[in-house]
């Protein structure tokens, strides 16, 4: 019974940390067939960005995080806004890989127009 312990004891004493990543799956079918679908997998600061299929041949892609500024508490707003990380295209079949991502990463994908962020998160994100 403590052979399993040992092995995994040794490994949080040597400092080996495991970090879960996000996945997101976007697809959309019209008819039981599948039109438009995107693939992103975030862990820690890097992410793998995939344009599946696309009716229009392409993804935009922008990735924002919502900050808000150390100095913000005499402003009424808060200090908070949004800043775009990074905005792409990649053409169906594609991907790009990033690197230095920040914590909190959210995104928005579009198959017509590149999105508008923080608008095009809607209201339930």
């Amino acid at each position: 019974m403590l052979r399993p312990i040992v092995p995994i004891a040794c490994l949080l004493l040597a400092g080996c940390k495991f970090e879960a990543g996000l996945t997101t799956v976007n697809q959309l079918s019209i008819e039981g067939r599948a039109v438009n679908a995107t693939r992103s997998t975030v862990t820690g600061g890097e992410g793998e960005f995939e344009c599946l299929r696309s009716v229009s041949g392409r993804c935009h892609y922008v990735l924002f995080v919502d900050d808000c500024a150390a100095d913000a508490a005499g402003k009424a707003d808060g200090g908070c806004g949004t800043r775009v990380v990074h905005a792409f295209t990649l053409s169906a079949g594609e991907r790009q890989h990033l690197e230095r991502l920040p914590r909190g990463l959210r995104q928005c994908v579009d198959h017509d127009a590149p999105p508008v962020a923080p608008d095009c998160a809607g209201a339930s994100s």
